[in-house]
């Protein structure tokens, strides 16, 4: 015959179970705590690092680490141009170093990661110089042919021709994705070591 449970031990399961649940709560509450504090930093003008620093000393450190890698992973990206906002990066780094507790790998690898995405717009703009100086030819020639067909001088731009657009379109978005994936993998490389996955 099977052990029948005391009313006592079915009352303490039950309250083991809200424990856990409680804990799972506070620890979500806590982590979007976090990501709204470390939000506003980086969207300040001139933000406290100092006051940012006594605000999360608060937290749990795993449960700190675990928000600000969110923070930080979401805001490593390819800048859009040369005149990106370069110290958004730097703030993002603060959060980094809070996350890691100053690791010098993270922050080492940190500081690739922004020496990195900081050559992503000057190798687009060399990739598309190189294009058009290739393709020119191909549009002179284009332009001469059609000032030939109408009896009027006919000047085509890099702008309005399909055929470079297009190749422009695809090399870029080939460039774009070799960039991504190697950020991919250094933000893989940083949450293993905030984790400590990874060995030192």
């Amino acid at each position: 015959m099977g052990k029948i449970k005391s009313a006592w031990e079915i009352a303490l399961e039950k309250t083991e179970g809200i424990q856990m649940d409680k804990e799972k709560i506070r620890r979500k509450s806590d982590i979007e705590n976090i990501r709204k504090t470390a939000g506003a930093y980086l969207a300040e003008d001139d933000p406290d690092t100092a006051k940012l620093r006594d605000e999360l000393s608060k937290y749990d450190r795993s449960t700190l680490a675990e928000a600000l890698m969110m923070t930080v992973t979401a805001n490593i990206s390819l800048p859009a141009d040369e005149n990106a906002d370069s110290s958004r990066m730097e703030r993002v780094k603060q959060l980094l170093s809070i996350a890691s507790g100053g690791d010098p790998r993270a922050m080492g690898l940190m500081d690739e990661i922004i020496a990195f995405t900081g050559q992503y717009p000057k190798h687009r703009k060399d990739l598309m110089e190189k294009m058009k100086a290739q393709y020119q030819p191909v549009l002179d020639e284009k332009s001469a042919k059609l000032s030939r067909q109408y009896g009027t001088e006919v000047h085509l731009s890099f702008e309005n021709d399909k055929e470079f657009l297009e190749a422009a379109r695809k090399n870029l978005e080939r460039l774009e994705a070799q960039y991504e994936s190697t950020l991919q993998d250094a933000k893989n490389q940083l949450r293993a070591i905030i984790s400590g996955e990874e060995k030192s």
